[in-house]
């Protein structure tokens, strides 16, 4: 059974207490910085993690950390603590990536000047990339009396909702007037724990590199929280930064060029579809959708009449008709459907000459087009037998009565659906470059493709640079792959390049993942004998430092 405070000893002590009065005095504050060199490998051996008691509580509370209590002179056991200043030591300076991700780990060491068991302590440790801050999770840490505190004004609150049975409402008014301290939420470490020797505690945290910069840093935010309902903020802490090491040291950073062929004569290609009434070759602008169309062909003759790259040599219409009535009438129907487009475009260009320009020429019924849209269109049951009928069939006027006959429903969704679109105009412009004799001229350009891929892997966005770099199959390629995860497909890429250092040693690491450890040495050798300065390197990689250790 838990003991609980009596209100006047309880306020006795609150009235003892005074958090921002002493801690502003000494300007208590946090404070960061790496572990010096020539410690950083023993403490990594030495250091145990603190030696804490777990309590796991059932009604859904923090997961609670003790370690072992003081005596006071009433006899009984408590656990107190203050804290004069945070220190966070760094365990590296430089992070391997791998995966698209780095763990960042430092030590938060609380020196062992105790005292203040009325307050409540919380540290924040703050990532900061690129401008941009990401707090982590709390570190929470609450003395004694703090503690009843909580436990008290969370067993009142629970007390009023077993008698009372209010509403969420009246249940989120109760909770705010009993509980003064919440509990935290999304806390690293919530432990209530004294030592007569500094505490520390081991932080780790993943974190993604994507759109990272190459370095990170890590500063600490605090609060003090006193049981008189005074607050005091730690100061600013220093800064702890982290050097991202990734494969990217080894990307090609050589500009890749592609020829072009540049071609002298340049042909365009644009179709209108124009809605006529049946029979007639009149445009009509208000019908369906003609006056959009319409205004789409004039801008296009308007950029092409406006530039100084090309000149117009010709411009070819094309008209098409649909299958109703006889082929020999729409054929004659779709030239003056040309010619009357042709006259509308000249009255519009007036000075463009295109008189002599265009030139007209009737297709008839697009049969080629009809076939097409048929084989794309699941509503139409009988799609494989009409097609069929079409490919047999050679003369136009009766295969489109059997497809009428035989099957009529179909053909009812085919002539609402399909022939207004064959009723169309196709315009192609012949250009030609101004300036140019040869037919084609070849060249050299840079591959802005590829230079994207790069980019785009240098911020560390390794899906979307595979996605691009992917066909090249080069150093970069290798290094998307490895990135990601992909070692074996990376293995396969390196295997057909030239074999130079950086390439040898980028096998060397994706061989060491695969577990052929043998020929991963063999690789990492060749590479250092190419490069000495590779073998320091290795330090920074896991698989082939591992590696080389255990050799």
């Amino acid at each position: 059974m838990k003991n609980y405070l009596s209100i006047p000893i309880l306020g006795l002590l609150v009235c003892g207490c005074s958090v921002t009065g002493s801690l502003q005095k000494r300007h208590a504050g946090a404070a960061l910085a790496h572990t010096p060199k020539v410690m950083r490998h023993e403490a990594r051996r030495e250091q145990a993690p603190p030696q804490y008691i777990e309590i796991r509580h059932a009604d859904g509370r923090p997961t609670e950390f003790f370690v072992p209590a003081v005596t006071l002179e009433n006899g009984e056991q408590a656990m107190m603590m203050e804290i004069d200043e945070v220190v966070v030591t760094a365990r590296t300076r430089s992070l391997p990536e791998r995966m698209g991700k780095v763990d960042i780990d430092f030590v938060v060491t609380l020196p062992k000047m105790l005292q203040g068991s009325c307050r409540n302590i919380v540290v924040t440790p703050v990532l900061h990339n690129r401008g941009e801050r990401t707090p982590l999770e709390d570190i929470s840490i609450r003395g004694a009396l703090f503690d009843k505190v909580q436990e008290r004004d969370y067993w009142q609150y629970r007390r009023y909702v077993d008698l009372y049975r209010p509403d969420s409402l009246r249940a989120q008014e109760a909770f705010d007037r009993f509980v003064r301290f919440p509990y935290p939420q999304d806390v690293r470490c919530d432990s209530v724990r004294a030592s007569r020797s500094d505490i520390s505690y081991y932080y780790t945290q993943t974190a993604p590199t994507a759109d990272a910069g190459k370095r990170l840093s890590v500063t600490l935010e605090g609060r003090v929280e006193g049981l008189d309902g005074s607050l005091y903020l730690l100061p600013p802490s220093d800064t702890l930064s982290y050097t991202i090491s990734s494969m990217l040291n080894f990307v090609d950073t050589t500009t890749r060029y592609l020829t072009r062929i540049i071609e002298r004569r340049v042909r365009l290609d644009d179709r209108v579809l124009l809605a006529f009434p049946v029979g007639s070759a009149a445009i009509v602008d208000t019908l369906s959708g003609n006056t959009a169309q319409l205004m789409k062909t004039g801008v296009v003759l308007e950029r092409l009449f406006r530039q100084q790259e090309f000149t117009v040599d010709s411009i070819s219409v094309t008209a098409f008709a649909s299958p109703e009535g006889g082929a020999a009438m729409n054929r004659e129907l779709s030239r003056r459907r040309a010619q009357t487009l042709c006259g509308y475009l000249s009255a519009r260009f007036p000075d463009a000459g295109l008189d002599t320009l265009v030139a007209v020429r009737s297709a008839g019924e697009d049969w080629t087009r009809l076939r097409e849209m048929v084989r794309s269109d699941s509503l139409i049951r009988n799609r494989e037998r009409i097609l069929e009928l079409i490919d047999r069939e050679r003369n136009p006027d009766r295969r489109e009565r059997l497809i009428r006959e035989r099957y009529g429903e179909d053909y009812a969704r085919i002539r609402e659906e399909i022939y207004p679109k064959l009723r169309a105009v196709e315009l192609r412009y012949y250009l030609q470059r101004v300036g140019m004799t040869k037919d084609t001229v070849h060249t050299t350009e840079i591959d802005t493709l590829y230079l994207r891929g790069r980019r785009l892997l240098e911020e560390r966005n390794y899906r979307a640079a595979l996605g691009i770099l992917r066909p090249y199959a080069d150093r970069n390629t290798a290094i998307a792959l490895l990135s990601l995860g992909e070692d074996e497909r990376a293995l396969g890429v390196l295997c057909g390049l030239f074999e130079d250092d950086r390439t040898l040693y980028l096998r060397a690491i994706a061989l060491a993942r695969l577990g052929r450890r043998d020929e991963a040495l063999e690789a990492f050798a060749r590479a250092c004998a190419l490069d000495p300065n590779l073998e320091y390197r290795a330090g920074l990689d896991p698989e082939l430092n591992e590696l080389i250790k255990s050799r």
